[in-house]
């Protein structure tokens, strides 16, 4: 992918034209540049060219703001259906296609665990940050997909939903029959290393002398679930020993029955009510299509924690040999590594990038500005402007009600504000922000569909949850005591 110096004038009457999609999460350029490569780009060059043909990212301090274009995740949907017409088990092709990449993505970075990267020479260091970011881009080939018919199909499978609903005489149901079609049925990787470690801990009850090595094991397998875009955020092994010295006091069998529950009982509730609706095989191709995305999605943000993980190392390694910190490297581009090394990229631009920079991704090329100006236009131009008003509406993700305090989360640095009761509204929620989520009675988001992370933890937890508001995080602030309708999709500000 190369440079192109005059993308973002060559483009900006296009941008202005555009209906924007926003996503904000903690996130550097460096770790976002290949979700935006294989976006854009690299998906293109594979045998399903259905990504995304442009989009653009605005980071400011380790906090970024996705763009994506309504038109385009429209786009992407309907190349996606109109495979799906040819076979209609299509999701179930697409995730085999991908699974070699996957597969060859953990088993590159576990090599990477075998290598002292300080005694690889220049030449040596510089092909295993290749090597990796080749397979991990080809990896994140999955991500348009995923992202383009998640983010575009909510209001298709609810209008035709709608439609089965109301020659049925059953309209009433509705919000409760879509949100049991398009429940996941699967077990998240957090969900994963809790059944895990509870596991652990039955097996530490009744052979305490095996107690230690199982821990290591678990440690070597789990340690990067709290990673994000931005930090490599090292689980200990004293902080898995405090989790399993507490589920030593559980009913252990029961807990893990408990955590199984909800995607047992999704997918039989979804199966019987597909049965009774006598669904089209249009619909049950959509929401198999949404089902297997869930958890490819699940299994990316795996693929991303890790990849956290590792080009830290290898970043920290070749901050070690030049004249710029780790900091500074993380406001690099993957293109840009080459020069990194001779020492040819300017250290006064990667700290101008870390205050603000924006980065435009097309077919095989990028550009990135640091123009203060442009940067607040195509701000303004992704997010819109704000409606006050005093009564929000979006999606059905959670049913439920709640009141409670609002507490706006912008960042996983922020989610210490959350007390217990408080409403969580962000423009979108991350796994790291799930202790937090834990503690709230109720979430609210800007953006989602029904395979958000927001819409899947509040399932797992059975908390309401009203999701693509798209103007909550503008609207609602701080202190604010709301009521959220999760069933009637509606928040409500009292005072």
């Amino acid at each position: 992918m190369q440079r192109d110096t005059h993308l973002f004038l060559d483009r900006l009457g296009s941008i202005e034209k555009a209906t924007w999609y926003r996503q904000r999460f903690d996130a550097c350029p460096h770790f976002m540049f290949f979700l935006g490569d294989s976006h854009i780009s690299n998906i293109q060059h594979t045998k399903y060219p259905y990504g995304q043909r442009i989009a653009y990212a605005g980071f400011s301090k380790n906090r970024a703001d996705w763009y994506h274009s309504l038109e385009e995740l429209e786009y992407t949907t309907s190349k996606i259906i109109e495979a799906s017409k040819k076979n209609l088990h299509i999701s179930h092709k697409m995730v085999r296609d991908f699974l070699p990449w996957q597969k060859k993505f953990y088993a590159t970075c576990r090599k990477l665990d075998k290598i002292n990267l300080s005694k690889l020479t220049n030449k040596q260091l510089l092909k295993a940050y290749n090597d990796l970011a080749g397979i991990y881009t080809n990896k994140l080939n999955s991500s348009p997909l995923i992202d383009g018919f998640a983010l575009s199909t909510d209001k298709i499978i609810a209008l035709k939903i709608r439609e089965v609903l109301e020659n049925k005489g059953l309209t009433d149901h509705f919000i409760e029959y879509f949100a049991i079609l398009t429940a996941p049925t699967f077990l998240s990787f957090l969900q994963q290393e809790e059944i895990a470690l509870l596991k652990l801990a039955s097996k530490a009850k009744t052979n305490p002398r095996q107690e230690a090595a199982l821990l290591e094991r678990h440690q070597k397998d789990w340690f990067w679930i709290r990673n994000n875009y931005v930090k490599d955020h090292i689980v200990e092994l004293a902080d898995f020993k405090m989790r399993l010295e507490e589920n030593k006091s559980l009913n252990i069998a029961k807990k893990i029955r408990e955590i199984k529950f909800f995607a047992i009982k999704h997918k039989k509730d979804k199966r019987a009510l597909i049965t009774k609706l006598e669904l089209s095989k249009e619909l049950k191709t959509l929401l198999e299509i949404t089902d297997d995305f869930n958890a490819w999605q699940d299994e990316r943000k795996k693929g991303t924690f890790w990849a956290t993980h590792y080009f830290s190392l290898l970043l920290a390694e070749f901050s070690k040999r030049t004249q710029y910190s780790l900091d500074q490297l993380k406001y690099a581009f993957p293109p840009e590594i080459g020069d990194v090394l001779d020492g040819k990229i300017s250290a006064h631009e990667l700290d101008e990038r870390t205050k603000y920079c924006m980065i435009l991704w097309t077919l095989d090329h990028y550009d990135v500005t640091t123009d203060l100006a442009l940067i607040e236009k195509l701000d303004r131009i992704g997010t819109g402007e704000a409606t006050q008003t005093h009564e929000l509406k979006g999606f059905t993700a959670s049913r439920g009600k709640a009141v409670g305090t609002v507490k706006i989360i912008e960042s996983v640095e922020e989610t210490h504000k959350v007390n217990p009761g408080d409403i969580l509204v962000a423009v979108m929620t991350r796994p790291d922000y799930v202790p937090a989520m834990q503690k709230a009675s109720a979430f609210v988001t800007d953006e989602g569909g029904v395979t958000c992370h927001a819409a899947i933890i509040a399932r797992e937890m059975n908390k309401p949850c009203v999701i693509g508001t798209k103007i909550a995080t503008k609207v609602l602030k701080d202190g604010m005591e709301i009521e959220v309708d999760a069933t009637k999709g509606v928040v409500r500000i009292l005072k």
